[in-house]
């Protein structure tokens, strides 16, 4: 009784192996340098606090405290030391929202854990700005309750709804 063998050859089944081995390889390699996550777009994480901030003139307007997690970019701004963008939405006491723009250049490259954000209105409520430097001169915000939204906008995905109250 003769039976027929079929199986691989030794050597095709060694460069099999050495396959297998180097994708295992260049996917461990690529989970430890950031590469697989950068593709998958995750959302940022990050800790965030919005507070009632009072200038040395008086005035209040609104911080918004990057407590810690992942460092981003600001939507509309040159940074490039984070890992997303997100942009700021502020819905007034009035239920109107707005797009909260840069004033003008940042001080840092990236907003990241520690660094505060202000939020006011330059024109007495028909836009919003944001700055990480105290402004001076700005009138205040009217009393209310005061919703900063802070978008993904990477991947469109609303990361904080922060409610503050102005008084």
């Amino acid at each position: 009784m003769s039976t027929s063998e079929r199986a691989l050859s030794e050597t095709l089944s060694l460069v099999f192996m050495a396959i297998l081995v180097a994708v295992a390889a260049l996917l461990l390699i690529a989970s430890l340098t950031g590469v697989i996550s950068h593709l998958l777009q995750k959302p940022a994480l990050f800790s965030v606090q919005a507070i009632q901030y009072n200038t040395s003139a008086g005035n209040h307007i609104i911080g918004v405290f990057h407590q810690q997690g992942d460092a981003v970019n600001l939507n509309g701004t040159s940074q490039s030391g984070g890992t997303s963008i997100v942009s700021l939405f502020l819905v007034t006491a009035g239920g109107i929202p707005f797009t909260v723009n840069p004033a003008g250049p940042l001080q840092t490259d990236r907003w990241g854990a520690g660094d505060m954000l202000f939020i006011y209105s330059q024109d007495g409520g028909s836009s919003y700005v944001y700055s990480d430097v105290v402004p001076n001169g700005v009138s205040g915000l009217q009393t209310g309750t005061y919703t900063v939204r802070i978008i993904d906008s990477n991947v469109n995905v609303l990361l904080n709804a922060l409610p503050v109250t102005i008084q």
